[in-house]
């Protein structure tokens, strides 16, 4: 074997291998070699993936020379790219292509395009083999890692419906992760986990999450977590009661296809994560954590240790809609920073430049990541969290950004004629898109993530806070959402002819714990005890605290707890001062029938992200004639004439709606509940 020619052509080499006994056999390799060395220094984002772009663009259409007797006379073998099948086109354009392979496929030619923006090398590119070339006699073909989780092999937990443990060729760095973990060496633990691309498949799944939340406070959660279990099941004993996440506006309610089993299961480690954590007042991410969680563990002790950890360490959950609210700001403000490009196209789709506009394409930012892409990506991207926190969250936000920059950076849609609210739409649904169509590998993704450079978490957390204080005032005032049955009590619920024991446990269950442990008596009813103010302050002026519960004549139910005595109207020192008085542990509610559950309506203080002086304190007021419980704009239940008649309006101090369509009502029945504790 001889090699005739060899020649430079330009950084590439053209090389003709000829056989002397067989003159007319040749076989052509056209290999580009771009051989500059490209370095990474961004920070964080060093050492992540060999930054060489050396691109061998093809290979001839048969892999070897064969002599006369058919057998093999000899191999040339060279790494060229490894494709999925469905991305390569096997048709050439005859002698003048050289035998260089095309690939016609447009998620390809994306894929390709966001690599080399990138400086990534190909995906085959990380098992190339030495780059001088080789003459091999006979070599196994390796195939890629298949994408998805294996068919075969058995389930993770009885919780799950087919996410299977398989077979990989992947390393398994679990101990490895350890011992850095221990040793704190977190920057370590975090490049292992951004190099290894595991598949869903892979065994380290059923413990790399827990061992990455492992902390001295573990043994103490699961023994918290089992208590609470065995009370939850003595209490409840069967009854079906939903979380109050599933009540929230924007929440991502993905079980990744849990089985019923799963289901059941998921339902009460919130509940129970709602009841042990009451400050949390809005975490979309818990949900689909805690299903991914219940995907790879049996024990749910285990999962709500987990979460527990996610919660007490900062920089993992956000609990207060003004924080999330501000995320969507502060990933625009990155994109501008970070990816220029993919912000220019976003201003020319939408043919503005106020961010106030352009942050509605991406307020689904949280969707994109745990309700439209595939399973291996959202495990991928949960590794990462769980190593680094909420700004590989943002990270992965962007990611999905530039992504959809590349797709649609040609053939750019029509929009004229549009209004700017069906191009904001047309948008979103374009990033849903790419999002479920993602047109990379889970490396290239989790690289497109990590190659964000000098992307630093104090200026993640700058952004934030801007935009919390920019928002604040205006997601404050929005209506708060329906909450259902989210945690229990610890004695009776009281009997009513207005509610049912549901809703009774639910209004109880928002008093005080100090307050659940003795059932509330009724103490005044309209229809056995007259309508008359007279009788009325008779029976209920020295009760400590009450719930209030009144029937309109058009069938609405609402009410209040009112956390001081009515008493207080006589105290003429402090009716100078005010006429209101109470505290913020009072409450107003009205009945959504179609849920059968009261939506109550705590005071705005309450909330963490809030300052409590400023916010309105009209919680009570009476006089010998009417009372008025939650003042501040309209009064949110005002009753005089007698007991006959009540108007209800929007209350700044619990920031609730009218309580009754009418605004106006007569009414039908008025119960009062005397609550005491157990002193």
């Amino acid at each position: 074997m001889t090699f005739n020619d060899q020649s430079d052509r330009g950084r590439g080499r053209l090389i003709i291998i000829t056989n002397p006994e067989k003159p007319g056999l040749i076989n052509l390799r056209a290999m580009f070699q771009a051989g500059d060395e490209m370095s990474d220094a961004s920070g964080d984002e060093d050492d992540v993936i060999p930054a060489r772009v050396g691109q061998a663009v093809g290979r001839t259409n048969d892999s070897e020379v064969e002599n006369d007797e058919g057998n093999n006379f000899f191999r040339f073998q060279r790494a060229a790219p490894v494709y999925p099948k469905n991305m390569i086109n096997h048709n050439l354009d005859g002698a003048g292509s050289t035998g260089m392979r095309r690939t016609t496929s447009s998620i390809a030619r994306i894929s390709m395009a966001i690599r080399r923006s990138l400086r990534l090398p190909r995906r085959s590119e990380a098992r190339m083999a030495p780059r001088e070339e080789q003459i091999v006699i006979e070599r196994p073909v390796i195939m890629p890692e298949p994408a998805g989780p294996s068919p075969e092999g058995p389930l993770f937990t009885e919780n799950t419906r087919d996410t299977r443990i398989g077979e990989s060729h992947v390393p398994n760095l679990l101990q490895e992760i350890i011992d850095n973990k221990r040793l704190n060496r977190y920057d370590k633990v975090k490049k292992l986990i951004r190099r290894t691309d595991w598949p869903v498949c892979h065994e380290i799944r059923a413990n790399l999450w827990k061992e990455l939340c492992n902390t001295k406070d573990w043994s103490s959660s699961k023994r918290l977590y089992s208590d609470e279990a065995i009370e939850y099941d003595r209490i409840n004993q069967g009854k079906k009661q939903s979380p109050q996440i599933l009540a929230d506006e924007g929440g991502v309610l993905n079980n990744f296809d849990l089985k019923e089993v799963g289901s059941v299961k998921l339902i009460r480690l919130l509940l129970i994560i709602e009841r042990l954590r009451p400050e949390i007042v809005y975490a979309p991410t818990i949900y689909p954590l805690c299903s991914l969680l219940l995907h790879f563990n049996d024990d749910d002790s285990d999962c709500f240790a987990c979460i527990n950890y996610l919660l007490n360490t900062k920089g993992f959950i956000m609990t207060a809609p003004v924080q999330w609210a501000a995320s969507s700001h502060t990933i625009l403000a990155l994109v501008k920073k970070h990816k220029a490009a993919a912000y220019v196209l976003l201003k020319r789709r939408l043919d503005t430049t106020d961010d106030s506009v352009l942050v509605k394409c991406i307020e689904d930012w949280l969707l994109w990541l745990f309700q439209y892409l595939p399973l291996p990506y959202v495990c991928r991207i949960i590794d990462c969290y769980f190593a680094e926190g909420h700004k590989f969250l943002i990270r992965s936000a962007i990611s999905i950004v530039y992504i959809w920059s590349k797709v649609h950076k040609r053939g750019m849609e029509d929009f004229k004629g549009k209004s700017l609210q069906e191009k904001i739409d047309a948008i979103k649904k374009e990033f849903q898109d790419v999002a479920t169509n993602i047109s990379v590998s889970t490396s290239t993704f989790i690289a497109t993530a990590v190659k964000i450079r000098n992307l630093q978490s104090v200026t993640i957390a700058k952004l934030q806070t801007q935009f919390e204080d920019e928002l604040r005032e205006e997601v404050t005032s929005r209506p708060r959402p329906i909450k259902k049955v989210r945690r229990t009590i610890f004695c009776e619920a009281f009997k009513s002819c207005l509610v049912d024991n549901d809703t009774a446990v639910e209004l109880m269950s928002y008093m005080p714990e100090r307050l659940q442990l003795v059932t509330p008596t009724l103490a005044y009813q309209l229809s056995q005890d007259g309508t008359s103010f007279y009788n009325f302050w008779s029976k209920v002026d020295k009760l400590d605290q009450t719930i209030i519960i009144i029937k309109s004549t058009s069938g609405a139910i609402f009410g209040a707890y009112c956390s001081s005595t009515w008493s207080e109207r006589h105290d003429r020192k402090e009716r100078t001062r005010s006429k209101y008085w109470g505290t913020g542990e009072s409450y107003v509610f009205r009945m959504n029938k179609e849920m059968e559950l009261p939506e109550i309506y705590t005071w705005v203080g309450n909330a963490p992200d809030v300052s409590s002086s400023e916010c309105p304190q009209y919680f009570m007021s009476a006089t010998d004639k009417s009372f008025v419980i939650g003042s501040g704009g309209c009064d949110a239940i005002r009753i005089d004439e007698e007991l006959t008649h009540g108007m209800t309006g929007p209350s700044t101090t619990f920031n609730s709606p009218q309580l009754c369509e009418e605004g106006a009502f007569d009414i039908y029945e008025l119960e009062v509940f005397h609550v005491t504790s157990s002193d």
